[in-house]
C-alpha cells in the first residue's frame, strides 16, 4: 500500500478518535473545560475533511469502476475509466483499461485474421474464376457461334460472375478496416447482404420476403460496415429457421418512420424466438443462443457498429413465432433516386464487346502467372487489333522490355512468383518512371494492394478478377486515350 493511503488511513483514524473523545467528554459533562472544547472542536474540524479525501480518493475511483463494470456487462468494450493516481485503485483501473483494450483487441483480430487468410483464398479463386469467364467471353466473341452453344457459353459466364460477386461481398464483410463515413442507401446494403447468404435459401427451403421502400433518404454510415450487421441479422435467421419445420419465411423490410427523420431495416423470421431468459442479456459480450456454436460477440459487434452512426439495434419481437429485429438511422435527409423495390436479380451476360480494331496499334505487355487467364486475354486483345507479348512473371516483363519492346500500357498481376507486380512496379519507378505511369493492375483481392514490393499501387488503377474481357478493352483504351491527353 502507498504511504498517501497510508497517511489517509491514519489521518481517518485519528479524527475518528478525537470526535470520539469529545463526544465521551459532552456525554459525561465535562464539555465545559478548555481540553474538551478544544478536543471537540478539532473532532469537528478533521473528521469532515477526512470524509471529504476519503470520498474522493476511494469512494469516486471506486464508483467509477463500478460504472466501468457496467458498462462492460451491458455490451461497451470501449469503456475507460481515469487513472487519477499511482496508488491501488489507480493500478486497478488501469488493468480494467488493460482488459477492456484486450477484448476490442480479440475482437478485431478475428476479422483481421479472417481477413488475411480470405484474401489468399481470394486470388486463388478468382484466377480460376477469370480463367472461365475469359474462355467463355471469347467464345461469345464468335460471331458464327451456334445458338445453343451461346446459350450455355452465357450461362457459364453469369455464374462465374456470381460466384466473383460473392467472393468481393465476404472480403468487403471481413475487411471492413478503417471506418469510411459516407452517404448510404440501406436499400443497396439490405441488397448486398442478401447477396452474400442468397445460396441458403434453397438448401434450406427459405423463402425471402418483404418490401424495401423505393424512396428510402440515405443514411450517414460505412457500408461495409452496415452490411456486416445486416448479414449477422440474417444469418441468425436462418441458423434459427432451420430448427423449425416448412414453411421458413424470412421477412427483411426498409421503411422511414412516423416523422421521416429515421430510416429503419428490419429482419423478421418464423422461428422460434427469443428465449424470455436470454432477452435481457441478448446484446451483451458472449451472450450466445447457438450454445457451443455460437461466440456470443455477433449481435454485441453489431449494435456497436450501429450506434458508431448513431443509430440503434435492438429486438422488437422475440415470440415464438420468430423474432424481429429492428435498425434504425437518422436519416440524412438527401433524396436518392428511385430504386427497384426487388431484391437484386443474377448478373446479366457481358455486354457486347466494341468492334474489332478498338485496339488497333497499341503495343501491350500482359504479365501473369496464370497462362489460363493470360492465353484468352491476349488471344481477345490481339483480336481488337493490339500487339501483344506476354510474360509469366515480374522478372520475365523485365526481359521482354530489355529485348526492346516499348508498350503503351502494361497489364500485369499482382501477386506472382519470382517477381510480383508490387515489385515490378517499385522497380519501374526507380529505373523507368516513364514505363511506370503506363501500368494497370490485376488483382483478386483489392483490399490488400502492397504485395511483397513497398509501394502501394494506385487503387484507381486496379481491375479486379475476374474482369470482363470488354471491360479490360475499354479500361485500355480510356486510358492510352488518358496518357495522350
Amino acid at each position: 500500500m502507498t504511504w498517501s493511503l497510508r497517511l489517509l488511513m491514519a489521518v481517518v483514524i485519528i479524527a475518528a478518535m478525537v470526535y470520539g473523545a469529545a463526544l465521551t467528554l459532552a456525554l459525561t459533562g465535562s464539555l465545559g473545560s478548555t481540553t474538551a472544547i478544544i478536543v471537540l472542536v478539532v473532532g469537528a474540524v478533521l473528521l469532515p475533511i477526512a470524509l471529504f479525501i476519503l470520498r474522493r480518493r476511494f469512494w469516486s475511483p471506486l464508483n467509477a469502476l463500478g460504472s466501468g463494470i457496467r458498462q462492460v456487462a451491458a455490451g461497451d468494450l470501449t469503456t475507460q475509466v481515469s487513472v487519477d493516481r499511482e496508488d491501488e485503485l489507480g493500478n486497478i483501473a488501469a488493468h480494467f483499461n488493460q482488459m477492456t483494450h484486450v477484448l476490442r483487441a480479440e475482437e478485431q483480430g478475428r476479422f483481421a485474421a479472417a481477413g488475411e487468410l480470405l484474401g489468399g483464398v481470394a486470388h486463388e479463386v478468382n484466377n480460376p474464376l477469370m480463367a472461365i469467364a475469359s474462355h467463355a467471353e471469347l467464345r461469345l466473341a464468335d460471331a458464327n457461334l451456334p445458338a445453343e452453344q451461346r446459350n450455355e457459353m452465357q450461362s457459364i459466364l453469369r455464374q462465374a460472375q456470381r460466384a466473383a460477386k460473392l467472393l468481393r461481398g465476404l472480403l468487403r464483410f471481413v475487411r471492413a478496416g478503417e471506418k469510411r463515413s459516407a452517404t448510404v442507401n440501406m436499400n443497396d446494403v439490405v441488397r448486398s447482404a442478401i447477396d452474400l447468404v442468397s445460396y441458403r435459401f434453397s438448401i434450406d427451403e427459405i423463402s425471402i420476403e418483404g418490401r424495401l421502400d423505393p424512396e428510402l433518404p440515405t443514411v450517414v454510415g460505412d457500408a461495409n460496415r452496415l452490411e456486416q450487421v445486416i448479414v449477422n441479422l440474417l444469418s441468425n435467421a436462418l441458423d434459427a429457421l432451420r430448427s423449425v419445420t416448412p414453411p421458413r419465411r424470412l421477412i427483411v423490410d426498409s421503411f422511414t418512420d412516423d416523422t421521416g427523420g429515421r430510416v429503419c431495416v428490419t429482419v423478421t423470421d418464423n422461428g422460434p424466438g427469443v428465449a424470455p431468459e436470454i432477452v435481457p442479456r441478448l446484446f451483451h459480450p458472449f451472450a450466445s443462443t447457438k450454445g457451443v456454436r455460437g461466440t456470443g460477440l455477433g449481435l454485441y459487434i453489431s449494435r456497436q457498429l450501429v450506434r458508431e452512426a448513431e443509430g440503434e439495434l435492438d429486438l422488437v419481437k422475440h415470440a415464438e413465432s420468430g423474432a424481429r429485429f429492428l435498425v434504425w438511422l437518422p436519416s440524412a435527409r438527401v433524396p436518392v433516386p428511385t430504386a427497384p423495390a426487388a431484391a437484386p436479380q443474377a448478373a446479366s451476360a457481358a455486354p457486347p464487346a466494341p468492334s474489332a480494331g478498338t485496339l488497333s496499334g497499341i503495343r501491350i505487355l500482359l504479365v501473369d502467372d496464370e497462362e489460363l487467364v493470360r492465353r484468352p486475354m491476349a488471344r481477345f486483345l490481339a483480336k481488337r487489333g493490339a500487339e501483344i507479348k506476354e510474360a509469366a512473371d515480374g522478372l520475365a516483363a523485365l526481359e521482354r522490355l530489355a529485348e526492346g519492346f516499348e508498350p503503351q500500357v502494361i497489364l500485369a498481376d499482382l501477386r506472382m512468383p519470382r517477381m510480383d507486380g508490387s515489385e515490378f512496379y517499385q522497380h519501374l519507378q526507380e529505373q523507368r518512371p516513364e514505363l511506370a505511369e503506363r501500368l494497370l493492375f490485376l488483382s483478386g483481392d483489392i483490399t490488400h494492394l502492397a504485395g511483397r514490393g513497398l509501394a502501394e499501387v494506385p487503387r484507381d488503377r486496379v481491375l479486379v478478377k475476374p474482369v470482363e474481357l470488354a471491360e479490360v478493352e475499354r479500361r485500355i483504351v480510356a486510358f492510352v486515350r488518358e496518357k495522350a491527353a
